[in-house]
């Protein structure tokens, strides 16, 4: 088992949360050789006071990341704790699946692809592949935000399950960034049906004046959505009609093999795409 230092953490900033380092302390202890931790296991390792780490142990048990033993009074990490670590993972195998096919589709078309996942009412940035500034928007990999005004927010909105989208429309609130930019949630949820429908989505100035985009959902082995990829650009250079005739057949394609490539079955994509695939 290893030994954790409590002391004043290097380079801590002045918005470092000393509680919350300490509990993540508790969670980097377990391992494959200490599956479980008793509190006195945990108290010698960080070296610090039984009422201290009770407190953090309680916390992390009834927020769900850790299981007690009655019995034994040992504590493990949950299940939680491992659909978190299957996020990042699976978030880093379509990374890796995707870059080539974004490399691609960013030579053909001549524009900047990214790829993102879902998260919560954001979308967060996976990868990007840059051919150009993006007009009045500075994004990269890790760069988060909201979904209802991106067309790789739109098409993954549109493949949640009615619950699921009804508790997200609820807490969005609706940033307002231009003119263009939806508001209403009503109008939102038609719109994402037309998504549904289409197999794709496009944006006009909604997240910034001038910028043009249209996006798809890439899907994994279980015909579940899972991340999604667009392109976008100045609406100077990507017209409605090379948008419509360019743009889309280009991405759908690329979203396609993506997909095949995620184990996604060719007869699962959704239907409308094979328009663009004969």
């Amino acid at each position: 088992m290893k030994t954790i230092k409590t002391e004043p953490r290097l380079g801590a900033s002045r918005y470092h949360i000393e509680a919350l380092a300490r509990g993540l302390d508790i969670l980097e202890l377990f391992s494959p050789q200490s599956p479980s931790l008793t509190l006195t296991d945990v108290a010698s390792l960080l070296h610090l006071s039984r009422s201290t780490l009770f407190r953090l142990l309680s916390t992390l048990e009834t927020l769900g990341y850790l299981e007690r033993d009655p019995a034994t009074r040992r504590y493990r990490p949950s299940v939680k704790v491992l659909h978190l670590g299957f996020t990042v993972l699976n978030s880093l195998e379509v990374r890796q699946v995707a870059r080539p096919h974004l490399e691609r589709l960013a030579q053909e078309v001549q524009e900047t692809v990214s790829l993102c996942v879902l998260d919560g009412d954001h979308v967060t940035y996976v990868d990007r592949v840059r051919n150009q500034s993006i007009v009045g928007v500075s994004l990269k990999a890790g760069s988060r935000i909201p979904a209802h005004c991106t067309t790789i927010g739109k098409v993954l909105l549109a493949e949640l399950e009615p619950e699921e989208l009804d508790r997200v429309l609820r807490t969005t609130t609706f940033a307002q960034f231009t003119s263009r930019t939806m508001s209403d949630p009503e109008t939102l949820r038609s719109e994402l049906m037309a998504v549904k429908k289409n197999g794709y989505a496009l944006c006009d100035g909604e997240l910034a004046v001038g910028l043009r985009a249209a996006g798809a959902a890439l899907y994994n082995h279980k015909r579940k959505a899972v991340a999604s990829i667009n392109v976008s650009g100045a609406a100077t250079t990507i017209t409605v009609n090379r948008l419509k005739k360019i743009i889309v057949p280009a991405i759908v394609r690329t979203a396609a093999q993506i997909s095949w490539a995620l184990g996604c079955p060719k007869t699962e994509i959704p239907g409308v795409w094979k328009t663009f695939l004969s």
